[in-house]
């Protein structure tokens, strides 16, 4: 009996020291079974909860294989839509954008990383599979007869206002792979949690990688000739810049031309864009490198709910005491707003000097206003 006993808190014990295993050590299984898996087809479906009212569901079916000369996270990979006839293929260097209903396809040629990875079938990427972002800053594992949660916890981005993020990858206790993945942070303001749950994976199946291989849709689908490009807004520069009188968030009217002989930096925004969160410190040094000589303006375009009391927070946190605004449609179409962030210098006598779009532009704003100071 002493035997029978001592022999079964052996065992219990050992067991308890596998079942407690460290977060760093269940990490290190979880890439080393990811490192062995060349290929995976799998079903998704993607649910994005935005502050307290806004939820957005996707469902699809992604097959992706591992590419090493691939630019885009080390892999090939087609997604299906099928509640949008919408498809998604890339091989690693090219895309091609199908319509699964008129059987057409579009080639992109050097398509840039976030536009996949935000169209609607790149969403259903699952990167978990593939890698782990190794920046953390802690790892914890709580383990279950399911398979395990491992929690991991990442740094604050401040830079873009993004606070408070983690991933839970969801294991399962056959595959060791993940079943389901919850990504949560406080962005831009409001809370952002993505779930993406996982059915019917298939592990290096040949058969559906050979769909990676040899498209079908090549042979099926017809290429769409390309439209004639639109025809450009007419350029800004050199002309008046379009007035406007709008409120600042403490309600009070801004008017452009009230600034005539300074140099204005218009900044047209919403509370979304990384880039424009990630500019504002720069603008406001920009302001305070030319004591009243320089007045920067952040217009707000940005039409979702809560977004003026989302807006004002951000510029707290960032810092940004230059004027601020409430644009409308009107100036979105004064100024042909198409993407953001957008920027105009006006010179100091009412004529735009500048007008750009995206988030590297600082270098060139900072040189138009340097010119504009001088002249």
């Amino acid at each position: 009996m002493k035997y029978n006993l001592l022999f079964a808190l052996l065992v219990l014990g050992a067991g308890q020291h596998i079942f407690a295993q460290t977060g760093a050590d269940r990490l290190h299984t979880y890439r080393t079974t990811i490192a062995a898996l060349n290929a995976a087809d799998y079903e998704v479906q993607r649910i994005d909860t935005i502050g307290t009212s806004t939820v957005w569901t996707r469902t699809g079916q992604v097959v992706l294989q591992r590419n090493p000369k691939s630019k885009l996270l080390g892999v090939s990979f087609i997604g299906h839509r099928p509640d949008l006839g919408a498809s998604y293929y890339y091989n690693g260097n090219v895309g091609f954008d199908l319509d699964d209903k008129a059987k057409t396809f579009r080639v992109i040629k050097d398509p840039y990383d976030q536009t996949i990875l935000g169209s609607p079938t790149g969403q259903l990427l699952v990167e978990e599979l593939l890698a782990i972002d190794s920046t953390y800053q802690s790892v914890t594992y709580s383990p279950s007869p399911q398979g395990g949660v491992l929690h991991l916890r990442y740094p604050d981005q401040p830079a873009v206002d993004v606070l408070n993020r983690s991933t839970d990858l969801f294991l399962d206790g056959t595959t060791g792979l993940v079943r389901a993945v919850r990504t949560s942070m406080v962005r831009g303001g409001r809370p952002w949690i993505t779930r993406k749950l996982l059915s019917k994976v298939q592990l290096n199946a040949a058969a559906r990688t050979q769909e990676l291989q040899t498209p079908a849709f090549l042979a099926e689908y017809s290429p769409v000739v390309p439209a004639p490009a639109p025809v450009a807004a007419p350029s800004l520069l050199g002309r008046p810049a379009p007035p406007f009188q709008l409120l600042s968030s403490t309600k009070t009217p801004i008017k452009l031309q009230t600034y005539r002989g300074k140099v204005v930096v218009l900044d047209f925004w919403e509370t979304s864009c990384a880039p424009c969160i990630a500019s504002m410190p720069k603008l406001q040094q920009l302001q305070n490198t030319y004591p009243g000589q320089v007045v920067v303006i952040g217009v707000l375009l940005d039409q979702s709910k809560g977004a003026t009391a989302r807006a004002e927070g951000i510029l707290h946190r960032q810092q940004a005491t230059y004027l601020h605004v409430v644009g409308t449609p009107a100036e979105e179409t004064a100024y042909h707003v198409t993407s953001f962030p957008h920027y105009v210098v006006v010179g100091k006598d009412g004529k735009v000097i500048l007008d750009k779009e995206g988030g590297s532009q600082m270098e060139a704003i900072a040189a138009a206003v340097k010119s504009a100071v001088a002249n």
